[in-house]
C-alpha cells in the first residue's frame, strides 16, 4: 500500500477531532454502493477530455467584466479523475497536468482546485505547485477576511515534472484500482512551510471564500500552511456574515437571505479553521446552528432557497460541511445515504449529471464533476487517513 506521506502533523489532528465526533461513520453508504454510477460519471469525463474541454461559458459580468474569463475545466476534471481513482499515470491525467501546468494562476476557483487536485496527486513531486497556490490565496486575501475573485500576484517559475503516459491504465475508471503511482514518487515525510502574506485582495462573497479555504486545506495537509491571521480573519468574517436563523446567504447581512450552498460552504470553511487551530467543529456554535438549518432545510430535489442551476454545486457542499464538521446526519437526516440514492436515481443514460436540462448553458461536466464527489466522499479525504 501507498505510503501517506502527507503532514503528520495535520494528519493526527484531523484523526483526533473525527475520533471524538464519530466522523468515522460518515463512510457508511447505501446497499449496492455508487461505484457503477460512478464509472459511468468517469467514462462521461473522459469522453469530454478525448473531445477537448471547452472554455467555461461566462455570464456572469460586473461593471461590463467577466468574473470567470479564462477559467477552464481542466482542474475541476483532474480532481475529479484522481478522486475516482484514475493512477497519475493515465494519459488522461497527464494531458490534464500539462495543460494545468502551462497557465498561471488567476482565479480563486481554480487555483483552490489545482491545490486539490496536485496533492490529491503526488503532494511532493508537486510541492511547488500546491506553495503557489497557497500563496496565491493568502495574498488574495481581503482585509475583513473574505476572498473575491482574485487577481494575479507575482510568483516564481515553477520547475518542470515529466510524467510518462502508460497507455495500459487507460480504463473507463480507476475508481477500483490500485494507489496512483506518480513519477518520482518520494516516501519521505513532507517538511512543513508556512507562508507569509505579501498583501491583501478584496472581499466579496462567500462563494469564493469557501473554495479559497478549500484550497487552503488541500495545501495544508501537503505541509503548506497559511500564516495564522488568515483563519482569524476569515472566521471573523464568516461570524459577521451568519444570519440569525443560523444560514449564509452570499455576503453579508440579514438582507443576503441565507440558502442551501452557502451556508453548506460557511459550516465546512468555519470547520476546516477551527480544525487547524485545533478545536472542535462539533463544540461551536456557529457550526452548530448552520448544521441545524441544514437539518431543517436538506433537500437533494431543489437548491434551497437558491437558484436551481446551483442544484450540484449544492450537493458537493453538502458533502464538505458534514465531513469536515464531521457530522454522519443533519438533524434526523443521513445526508451521505438521501444524497447518493438521489444521485443515483437520477444520472442521465450517458454518465452524466445535469442540473437543468432546458438550459442550454447548463454546466454538464461541472454538476458531473460535483456529483462525483459527493459520491466519492472527497472531503473526507482532508479529515483522515483511509
Amino acid at each position: 500500500m501507498m505510503q501517506d506521506r502527507r503532514d503528520p502533523a495535520v494528519r493526527l489532528m484531523w484523526m483526533s477531532v473525527c475520533l471524538a465526533t464519530g466522523a468515522f461513520a460518515i463512510g457508511a453508504e447505501p446497499a449496492g454502493g455508487p461505484e457503477p454510477a460512478i464509472e459511468k460519471g468517469v467514462k462521461y469525463l473522459r469522453a469530454r477530455v478525448a473531445e477537448g474541454l471547452p472554455e467555461i461559458m461566462d455570464t456572469a459580468r460586473v461593471k461590463n467584466e467577466t468574473l470567470h474569463g479564462g477559467q477552464t475545466y481542466n482542474e475541476i476534471v483532474l480532481y475529479t479523475l484522481l478522486t475516482a481513482g484514475v493512477p497519475a499515470d493515465d494519459p488522461d491525467v497527464v494531458r490534464l497536468v500539462e495543460a494545468i501546468r502551462a497557465k498561471p494562476l488567476a482565479h480563486t476557483y481554480g487555483t483552490a482546485i489545482r491545490a486539490q487536485a496536485f496533492e490529491k496527486l503526488d503532494p511532493l513531486l508537486f510541492r511547488a505547485d500546491i506553495a503557489q497556490c497557497g500563496q496565491f490565496l493568502v495574498d488574495n486575501q481581503g482585509k475583513k477576511g473574505a476572498w473575491s475573485y482574485s487577481q494575479t500576484v507575482p510568483l516564481p517559475p515553477l520547475p518542470k515534472v515529466t510524467l510518462t503516459p502508460n497507455a495500459r491504465t487507460m480504463t473507463a475508471s480507476g475508481s477500483k484500482g490500485g494507489p496512483a503511482i506518480a513519477a518520482d514518487r518520494q516516501t519521505k515525510a513532507l517538511p512543513k512551510t508556512v507562508l507569509q502574506r505579501r498583501g491583501w485582495g478584496e472581499e466579496r462573497d462567500n462563494s469564493n471564500t469557501q473554495y479559497a479555504m478549500l484550497g487552503l486545506a488541500a495545501c495544508a495537509i501537503a505541509g503548506i500552511h497559511p500564516p495564522p491571521d488568515v483563519y482569524a480573519l476569515c472566521e471573523q468574517w464568516l461570524t459577521e456574515c451568519q444570519n440569525s436563523d443560523g444560514g449564509w446567504g452570499y455576503r453579508s447581512g440579514e438582507k443576503e437571505h441565507s440558502y442551501g450552498s452557502m451556508t453548506a460552504g460557511a459550516v465546512s470553511s468555519l470547520s476546516i479553521s477551527l480544525r487547524a487551530r485545533h478545536q472542535d467543529p462539533a463544540k461551536d456554535l456557529r457550526v452548530r446552528k448552520g448544521l441545524d438549518w441544514l437539518g431543517q432545510n436538506l433537500t437533494f430535489d431543489t437548491h434551497p432557497g437558491g437558484d436551481k442551476k446551483w442544484l450540484f454545486y449544492w450537493i458537493y457542499s453538502v458533502e464538505r460541511a458534514g465531513a469536515f464538521s464531521g457530522a454522519d446526519k443533519f438533524g434526523d437526516k443521513a445526508w451521505y445515504a438521501l444524497g447518493t440514492a438521489w444521485l443515483l436515481a437520477n444520472q442521465q443514460d450517458d454518465g452524466s449529471w445535469e442540473a437543468d436540462k432546458q438550459n442550454k448553458k447548463a454546466d454538464t461536466i461541472c454538476d458531473t464533476c460535483w456529483a462525483i464527489l459527493f459520491l466519492k466522499q472527497a472531503s473526507k479525504h482532508y479529515v483522515y487517513t483511509g
